[in-house]
C-alpha cells in the first residue's frame, strides 16, 4: 500500500511539473534591462510612441499608480519602462525591432531596472550594500522603489518572467558614471556572470549587449568612457557593443533625445536578431543620421570598411559643401559601426577646399587614403583639384599626410584646360605588387604607384573611356580586370564600365550597369567581394530633405554572368541581406 501511494505521489509530482514546464513559452523571448538614466529613458515620448504591438510587452519592476501597474505583472510595452515616473529609452524601441523582424508567433518582453546616476557597483550583487549605504540624497527614492536592492529585484522579477518565457538576452546601457573607469569591463562581467548563475542560463545563449554613451560626434560629456566600453568583448567573449554615434542627445550632451533613444534601441535590436541568425535587412541608404556620398569599401581583417565623403550643404543650396571624410565598418553588412569624420582637407597644410571622392587602401599593415580636394595657390601650384594621401596604422586612423605636399597638382595634366579634372582617385594593388591610381573628370588617368604608395613609378597616362565623366574605379577578378566609372550613357550620370586583360588597358568598353540614381544628377561606383558576395555601393539622395548635394549611400548584391560581364545593377530600397555567421 505504502508502495502504491509512492508511486502516486511521484506520478502527481510529475504531472505537475509537467504543467509547470509547458507553461513556459519558448516563443516568449524575454530581455533584461539594467544601467543607469539613459537605460530609464530621459526623453518624453511622443505621439508616435503611444502605441505598440501587442506582442511586445514589459514586465512593471515596481508598483505604479499612474500608469496603473502592478510589480512583477505584464502589460504592453507602452512608456515608461522602468519606473512610474521615466521616460522613452532604449528598451522600447528595441522590442518594437525585435516583434517587427521576429515571426508571428514570437512575443517579447522586457524587465527594465536602472537606476539614474549610479555607477555599476550598484549592481554588483555581494557588495550593493556599500554602495547603497553612502548613496547620495536624491538617489535614496528610486534605490527605494527597489527595496534598497536593484539587482535583487531584477533577478526577482527574472525568475517570475522565466515560467512565461525564455531569457534571451541582456541589455546594458551605464558608464556616465565610472567615466575613466578602466576596471569598468571587468565589473560589468562580474554582474554578468552572476545574472547568469543566478538565473541558470548559458551565455552562449544569453549575449550581453552594451550600448555606448553619448559619442562625441554629439559633443558627449562622457564620451571618452566609449573607448573603456569597446574593451568589454576582450574580457566577455558573448559581450557587444552598441554604437552611439550619429545617435542625438539632448542640451546637457548626456542624455539622447527621443530621435536618439530610437535609433540606438534599432541598434540593440539589429544586433540582437543578427545574433539569432533572423534574416534582416540593411535598407537603403544605409546612414540616415547624415549624408554620405562616394562610397569606397575595403575588406581588412574579416571586416569590411566603408570610407565615405559627407554632404553637409543645407536643402537650398546649389552646390556641394563636403567638408569632411567619414569612416564605417560592419561584419555582417547590416549592423554598421560608425566611427565619424576620421580626416578632412584641413590635415594637409596645401589643401583648401571640399572634400571631394576618396579611397583607402592597405599596404604592409599600413593604410593610405588618397583623397581629392583643391590646392592653393602657392610655389607647388597655382591652384585647382589635387590629389593627396593620408596615411595610419589603422583603418580609422588617426590619419596624417603622408608626404606633407600633394601627390597630383593641376599643372600635372594639361589635357582638359579645366582646374577639376584632378579628382576621384582608385588605386589598386595587383597580384605581382605593382600599384596603379586611376583618377579625373572629362579624361580618366592613370599612373603606377611604388612600394611605398606615395611616388609616382611612371609618366602620367590619359585616356578616354567611352562615356566617361568622373569616379573611376578599378578591380580585379578571375583574371579580368575592370574599370567601372560615372558615365555620360544616355543623360548624366549612368554607371558603366570597360574591361582589360591588363590593369593597363587596353580597355574594352561593356555598358551600362546602373541607370540614374534617384534623385541625385551624379553617382559613384565602389565594388567589393566579401564573405562570399560581391557587393554594389553608391550613393543617391533619396532621404528626407536629401538631393544631388545632399546624398546617401546604398548598396545591393552585384552579379556576374558566367563571361565575367555584370549583370545590371538593380537598386533597391530594401538593400541587402544580413550575413549570418
Amino acid at each position: 500500500m505504502r508502495s502504491m501511494f509512492s508511486r502516486f505521489a511521484i506520478f502527481l509530482c510529475l504531472v505537475f511539473w509537467g504543467i509547470g514546464v509547458s507553461a513556459q513559452d519558448p516563443d516568449f523571448h524575454i530581455y533584461l534591462c539594467l544601467g543607469q538614466s539613459n537605460m530609464e529613458g530621459a526623453a518624453r515620448a511622443e505621439m508616435q510612441d503611444s502605441t505598440v504591438n501587442p506582442r511586445f510587452l514589459m514586465m512593471s519592476a515596481v508598483d505604479c499608480v499612474k500608469p496603473a501597474r502592478q510589480m512583477g505583472k505584464w502589460y504592453p510595452a507602452v512608456p515608461p519602462l522602468c519606473r512610474c515616473r521615466t521616460n522613452l529609452g532604449p528598451a522600447d524601441y528595441f522590442g518594437r525591432t525585435m516583434v517587427e523582424n521576429l515571426p508571428e508567433k514570437v512575443k517579447v518582453g522586457v524587465i527594465v531596472v536602472a537606476v539614474g546616476g549610479c555607477k555599476i557597483e550598484l549592481f554588483d550583487r555581494d557588495n550593493h550594500a556599500d554602495y547603497v549605504a553612502t548613496a547620495p540624497g536624491w538617489m535614496k527614492g528610486m534605490l527605494a522603489e527597489y527595496g534598497g536592492n536593484p539587482y535583487g529585484r531584477l533577478v526577482d522579477m527574472a525568475r517570475l518572467a522565466q515560467k512565461d518565457g525564455v531569457i534571451k538576452g541582456i541589455l546594458l546601457h551605464q558608464g556616465e558614471s565610472n567615466i575613466n573607469d578602466t576596471l569598468w569591463p571587468q565589473k560589468v562581467k562580474q554582474v554578468y556572470e552572476n545574472l547568469l548563475s543566478d538565473l541558470k542560463l548559458d551565455p552562449r545563449q544569453v549575449p550581453l549587449l552594451a550600448g555606448e554613451v553619448v559619442h562625441a560626434d554629439q559633443q558627449g560629456v562622457s564620451a571618452s568612457m566609449n573607448q573603456i566600453i569597446g574593451k568589454l568583448p576582450t574580457s566577455i567573449p558573448t559581450a557587444h557593443v552598441i554604437s552611439s554615434a550619429g545617435c542625438t542627445d539632448g542640451r546637457d550632451n548626456l542624455h539622447f533625445n527621443a530621435a536618439g533613444y530610437r535609433e540606438l534601441g534599432k541598434r540593440y535590436a539589429r544586433k540582437m536578431l543578427a545574433l539569432q541568425g533572423y534574416p534582416i535587412h540593411s535598407g537603403n541608404p544605409l546612414f540616415t543620421h547624415l549624408f554620405t556620398a562616394d562610397p569606397a569599401p575595403i575588406v581588412y581583417r574579416d571586416t569590411l570598411f566603408l570610407y565615405t565623403g559627407h554632404d553637409t550643404a543645407s536643402v537650398m543650396a546649389t552646390n556641394y559643401k563636403m567638408p569632411d571624410w567619414c569612416v564605417f565598418s560592419t561584419t555582417d553588412m547590416v549592423n554598421w559601426t560608425d566611427y565619424g569624420v576620421c580626416l578632412s582637407p584641413q590635415t594637409f597644410s596645401w589643401a583648401t577646399g571640399d572634400a571631394y571622392a576618396a579611397q583607402c587602401i592597405e599596404r604592409n599593415g599600413r593604410f593610405y587614403w588618397f583623397v581629392s580636394t583643391f590646392h592653393k595657390s602657392d610655389e607647388n601650384s597655382k591652384g585647382g583639384a589635387a590629389i593627396g594621401v593620408a596615411v595610419s596604422d589603422r583603418p580609422t586612423g588617426p590619419f596624417t599626410d603622408a608626404i606633407g605636399k600633394a601627390l597630383i597638382v593641376n599643372e600635372m595634366t594639361t589635357d582638359m584646360k579645366h582646374a577639376w579634372d584632378d579628382i576621384d582617385p582608385t588605386v589598386f594593388i595587383d597580384d605581382n605588387g605593382q600599384a596603379y591610381m586611376y583618377w579625373g573628370n572629362g579624361s580618366c588617368k592613370w599612373v603606377r604607384l611604388k612600394e611605398n604608395m606615395v611616388e609616382l613609378d611612371s609618366p602620367i597616362h590619359t585616356f578616354m573611356p567611352r562615356n566617361f565623366i568622373e569616379g573611376p574605379w578599378l578591380y580585379k577578378r578571375n583574371g579580368l580586370y575592370y574599370l567601372v566609372y560615372a558615365g555620360a550613357g544616355t543623360k548624366p550620370e549612368m554607371i558603366e564600365y570597360c574591361t582589360a586583360d591588363s590593369p593597363e588597358g587596353p580597355w574594352t568598353y561593356q555598358g551600362i550597369i546602373q541607370e540614374n540614381t534617384p534623385n541625385s544628377f551624379t553617382t559613384h561606383p565602389g565594388i567589393i567581394d566579401y564573405k562570399g558576395k560581391s557587393y554594389f555601393f553608391t550613393h543617391n539622395g533619396t532621404l528626407p530633405t536629401g538631393g544631388s548635394y545632399r546624398r546617401s549611400v546604398c548598396v545591393d548584391e552585384m552579379f556576374y554572368n558566367p563571361d565575367g560581364t555584370i549583370q545590371k545593377i538593380i537598386q533597391t530600397t530594401q538593400g541587402v541581406k544580413a550575413i549570418i555567421p
